[in-house]
């Protein structure tokens, strides 16, 4: 619905000139007057106090032009007394002046004068409708906001000012409205706005059109790709404004170059799009906006509604998120984007258009890449614009078409200008100019026309063009930026600070920011007018914003200011945005550490950057949390009194669990070193108990098992004087992981530690440490050689997973067994199992897990290129310094060079893994190796494997050296395996041992000391199922029987 106040410029003065008798008679004059007007134009007035009335569109009967009714009316009231004006002035002696006000919004409709009353609006849009009425200018009318969005393309508007209104708790956007466009089309206002006839491009937008067909039957994507000024956005817009994509739902998004760390940016405005989301809307507008919109989708849940409140930077109502770390709520959230846009989908054809790829941050790149290469949707056509330095890995997929866009020809460029100019003929010379310089590029050459004209060299007198070249060419100037530099210098001094503010906030910006930040903002409509109309800035399509004719543009704005200048510019949109969004910083917390960055406030620099880094970190975005956390490093570095201790610690906790999960490993492992006298001073502290947790875990990661056990000492220290169930239970799980590899407990005190830690875990809510536990308590199962405790727990972390909706603990789960399948000679299954862990997996570890285990099953399977990748991942895994996840590929690289007839080499990369694991302090996996080297000394005795006699001969030596001392080596390997406390004696690995003796004596035809080994080990493996280690024990011991 939509209200219209209006009262006479001066009535009370009027009155009392005219006495009592003419008063009445002038007040039934205007009051018959505004009434018709009103309801001409389907309106009906519902109060009158002798010079003002209240009119409302919509009731009783709801009209779907609310808004237009209400403007047309506002218009037509101040034509109707300037009309009138003459005769009221002889009736009278004066001549009325009204002020109008309109505002659209939710109402009551109530008969408040008793039930047989007439019906009339109640609420806050009629309060607000009076309070703009007043702020009007004599003569004139202001809308709001909401109602500019109901009449943009059908209204000339200016933008009047941002202002606060009692009652109001936002400041609110008021627009002037100057006249109404009868008739008119979006086309037509972009006519306005500058823009010319398409030409040369045909064959382009007939390519959209024919993918945008296909796409309803499966998903299609155009890929535009050219240098700045050849036209991406225009053709697209073409495009979009044809017949042929009326039918669809069209969502935008923008990447931008100083957005290019805000995570899922361009998702983001897609969502506000899509949900009607308005910067001015409080949170629990906007919480209800979501909820009707996923009500209407049919994907309304709380927790749904959590996501994208997160996703926003807005506080999730309480309990929507209970028990989703950020991990599990980036994942989600990466699931519910495209969920939203299928279900657009189902509803009819959508267009989704992602400018400027070539800023795009890492979240949305891999959303994009995840819709592109998904099957699951139909009516849906992506479009996006690039330039050509970027070229993203998905451009080859077989649904994208690259569509490249050349120069314009010499005809094209002539068409332009003639339409440009709207002549029909134009002069040789300025055609060859302006050919000349733009070489094909259409905005350069719009460009040299405005500027020309702007410089006298070029005229239009009736008609022709009157071009004199010799003015021309000396004016010139021979690039487009200093074109546009020397078209910015012409500027009125007081237009040229409201643009370089302009081009300070971005290519896009909210003239209510700009006003806040510029001397006189009573000024910025009228400047902004002046703007567009130089063909400078124009009102970007359904939004309140206005944006550079290009992005070109705002950059040679910007690049011109001074330094110290520039830091103004930003220090005050910055405040300007703190005073905007104080109840709701961390919304803008990015693009406040963008405008704190250019200034020396490093304290708020530092705050708005941790705070950006701590919201990607809750999206699951790593790559930008990592920057944030690093700049945010950075400048506490150069000023340590830029945030205090606790601010720091809390930073430090988050960048150090950032860094582990993403298995970023040495920044946390560099960075400790760094900080350490800070982390002595700030103490006891539960950021400072968590930032030594991750610390700790990156150690192991790195194998630094001798440090990392000091390092967790410490923590365990630390966690026992704060007392507290979450510090103790970071500590306790560290100390079990870092017991695996360093320093084993007993069993015993194993499962003591276990019990301790799933006490403190049931006080709290942590999906990240749950899972970790869990998965230190599977890899504790298999260390010590019991399969079948191994198995069990990888089942309760994939019935986990399940339970929770949990992809880390589902790939984790499935690693384990595929872990255990490689440790019982099952490469078949292991190879299946890491496969299928692959596809479950969507984090770092969990992947890095399966690739393990696929590796190494590759090896064992002899399958082509098995050496190259298992030889490509050892060296990944070092480059990262995630060498502990390179363990079992290393021993297999030996594997592999023997299976190749390299056995010298094989058995040389054998021994040189368990001396580096002995020097790590790894015992566990030394002695695995042990075992390995034994069990491959073991087939050269027996002669498995069936080598060809070049194999033998090139390997001579070293299998001469195996024959000879091969027996005693098997034996003192194995016998200092099972010195190892970890291993169980009831065990894997002592069945494994107890195998390779029994398979040794049967070789050396010692058949009772074969049988009673191979029986011991029968008995230790039957337990554990069936598995090609157990099929060889029973062959072997069937083949002593025979």
């Amino acid at each position: 619905m939509s209200v219209l106040f209006t009262d006479m410029v001066g009535y009370t003065a009027t009155i009392e000139k005219l006495g009592e008798e003419k008063s009445v008679h002038f007040a039934r004059m205007l009051y018959e007057m505004l009434t018709t007007v009103v309801q001409e134009n389907g309106g009906a007035v519902r109060g009158f106090a002798g010079d003002s009335i209240m009119a409302i569109f919509g009731v009783p009967v709801a009209l779907e032009e609310a808004g237009l009714k209400a403007c047309r009316a506002a218009v037509a009231l101040h034509e109707a007394f300037a009309e009138a004006g003459d005769n009221i002035e002889a009736r009278f002696g004066v001549r009325p002046i009204m002020r109008v006000g309109v505002c659209s919004g939710s109402v009551v409709v109530a008969a408040v004068e008793g039930e047989a009353g007439e019906l009339t609006a109640v609420g806050n849009t009629v309060n607000l409708a009076s309070r703009i009425q007043s702020l009007a200018p004599e003569g004139g009318c202001l809308i709001c906001d909401n109602t500019r969005r109901l009449v943009e393309w059908r209204a000339d508007l200016s933008f009047e000012g941002e202002y606060t209104i009692k009652g109001v708790t936002r400041q609110q956007k008021l627009w002037r409205l100057r006249s109404m466009r009868e008739g008119t089309t979006r086309f037509d206002v972009s006519v306005g706005r500058g823009l010319t006839r398409y030409i040369g491009r045909e064959a382009e937008l007939s390519t959209v059109a024919d993918a945008f067909d296909a796409s309803a039957t499966g998903l299609r994507a155009v890929d535009f790709v050219a240098e700045p000024g050849l036209g991406k956005t225009r053709l697209i817009f073409e495009f979009l404004r044809s017949e042929k994509s009326k039918p669809a739902r069209i969502f935008t998004g923008h990447c931008t170059s100083d957005g290019q760390q805000v995570p899922f940016l361009p998702f983001i405005e897609v969502v506000r799009n899509s949900f009607r989301i308005q910067d001015e809307d409080e949170p629990e507008e906007i919480a209800g906006k979501l909820r009707a919109g996923l009500e209407r989708r049919r994907l309304y849940t709380e927790e749904n509604l959590g996501l994208l409140m997160n996703l926003l930077g807005l506080v999730p109502p309480e309990g929507s998120l209970e028990g989703l770390d950020g991990v599990l709520v980036g994942l989600r959230t990466r699931d519910l984007l495209p969920a939203l846009l299928k279900a657009q989908c189902d509803m009819g054809p959508v267009i989704l258009l992602v400018e400027d790829i070539h800023w795009i941050d890492s979240a949305s790149e891999d959303m994009l890449r995840k819709l592109i290469g998904g099957e699951e949707f139909v009516n849906l056509l992506i479009l996006t614009t690039r330039r050509p330095e970027y070229m993203p890995d998905w451009f080859k997929n077989e649904v994208v078409q690259t569509v490249a866009l050349k120069p314009l020809s010499h005809e094209d460029i002539r068409n332009l200008l003639q339409s440009r100019l709207q002549v029909e003929t134009l002069p040789g010379d300025l055609i060859h100019a302006v050919v000349e310089r733009s070489g094909g590029n259409p905005l350069f050459g719009e460009e040299i026309l405005i500027y020309l004209g702007e410089q006298g060299a070029l005229k239009i007198v009736d008609g022709h063009v009157e071009y004199d070249p010799d003015s021309g060419i000396g004016v010139l100037p021979s690039s487009m930026q200093a074109l546009l530099s020397a078209r910015i210098e012409q500027l009125r001094p007081e237009d040229r600070a409201i643009l370089q503010a302009a081009a300070t906030i971005g290519r896009h910006f909210d003239p209510g920011l700009l006003s806040m930040v510029v001397p006189d903002a009573n000024q910025t409509g009228a400047t902004l007018e002046r703007l567009q109309a130089l063909d400078l800035v124009h009102r970007r399509e359904n939004s309140s914003d206005y944006m550079f004719k290009h992005v070109l543009l705002r950059d040679t704005v910007y690049e011109s200011l001074l330094s110290d200048h520039r830091a103004e510019l930003h220090l005050t949109i910055a405040e300007a945005l703190e005073r905007r969004n104080a109840n709701r910083l961390p919304e803008t917390a990015e693009t406040l550490a963008h405008h704190y960055l250019q200034t020396d406030r490093t304290d708020l620099a530092f705050r708005y950057t941790a705070l950006a880094g701590a919201k990607s970190l809750g999206t699951y975005s790593h790559d930008q949390a990592n920057r944030y956390f690093a700049t945010a490093l950075q400048l506490y570095e150069q000023d340590p009194d830029c945030a205090s201790d606790a601010a720091f610690a809390e930073f430090l906790g988050n960048y150090a669990l950032c860094s582990n999960i993403s298995l970023d490993i040495m920044t946390t492992i560099n960075l400790a070193k760094r900080i350490e006298p800070v982390l002595n001073r700030i103490g006891d502290n539960g950021d400072h108990v968590l930032f030594l947790h991750h610390y700790v875990s990156c150690l192991v990661c790195n194998s630094q098992f001798h440090e990392a056990l000091r390092v967790q000492r410490e923590l365990t220290e630390m966690a026992e004087r704060l007392g507290d169930p979450k510090s103790r239970a970071y500590a306790m799980v560290n100390e079990l992981s870092v017991a695996i590899y360093s320093a084993p407990i007993s069993n015993a005190e194993f499962e003591a530690k276990k019990k301790d830690i799933e006490t403190a875990l049931a006080s709290f809510d942590d999906a990240y440490l749950q899972n970790f536990f869990l998965a230190t308590v599977g890899w504790n199962e298999l260390t010590r050689g019991r399969v079948v405790g191994a198995r069990e727990t990888a089942e309760l972390m994939i019935e986990f997973g399940k339970r929770h909706n949990d992809p880390r603990a589902l790939g984790y789960g499935t690693a384990m067994k595929a872990l255990v399948a490689v440790v019982t000679d099952d490469h078949d299954a292991a190879l299946k199992l890491s496969e299928e862990a692959l596809s479950l997996s969507r984090a770092e570890f969990e992947t890095a897990i399966a690739e393990s285990s696929r590796v190494a099953a590759l090896v064992a399977l002899e399958r082509p290129g098995a050496l190259e990748a298992v030889q490509e991942y050892v060296e990944r895994s070092a480059a990262d310094g995630c060498t502990l996840f390179s363990g079992v590929p290393q021993t297999m690289l030996g594997v592999g060079l023997a299976f190749q007839g390299q056995i010298a080499e094989g058995l040389q990369q054998i021994k040189n893994t368990i001396a580096m694991r002995e020097a790590e302090g790894m015992q566990i996996g030394a002695d695995w190796n042990r075992l390995l080297l034994s069990e491959v000394y073991m087939q050269i005795l027996s002669g498995e494997g069936g080598a060809s006699l070049g194999v033998l001969l090139r390997n001579f030596r070293t299998l001469a050296g195996v024959m000879i001392t091969g027996e005693k080596q098997i034996k003192e390997l194995i016998g200092k395996a099972r010195e190892n406390p970890q291993f169980d004696t009831d065990g894997h690995y002592y069945a494994r041992g107890e195998m390779i003796l029994g398979l040794l004596c049967k070789a050396k035809k010692r058949s009772q000391n074969a049988i009673h080994h191979l029986e011991t080990a029968h008995r230790l493996i039957a337990p554990t199922g069936a598995s090609p280690m157990l099929a060889r024990i029973e062959e072997a011991l069937a083949e002593l029987a025979a």
